[in-house]
């Protein structure tokens, strides 16, 4: 599930990109849905970590929980960054259009 829900966020930001430079305004609502789907993919792999914790299986806790850390972070940065930049993008046309 964490697997479709980053690919939607994913596609959700660069359909953003695409249609702040097509001065589109509903850009703004697709950066906010990536933002959305972001800390639903978040959600998700705390889940799936959870449910190793319920099952005690301690074995894929330590193969995968020390390095999916840097991974989530730089996701969830780069991501954060990504649609604020598209959002900042969108607001600088506005006002250069107005």
């Amino acid at each position: 599930m964490w697997i479709i829900c980053g690919t939607a966020s994913v596609i959700l930001c660069i359909s953003g990109w695409i249609l702040s430079a097509k001065k589109n305004p509903k850009a703004v609502w697709a950066s906010v849905c990536s933002l959305g789907f972001v800390s639903i993919t978040l959600l998700m792999e705390y889940r799936m970590v959870l449910e190793w914790v319920n099952k005690e299986d301690w074995a894929a806790l330590l193969d995968v929980v020390p390095y999916m850390f840097y991974v989530l972070a730089g996701y969830a940065i780069i991501m954060l960054a990504a649609n604020v930049a598209a959002m900042v993008v969108i607001r600088k046309k506005a006002k250069l259009s107005d």
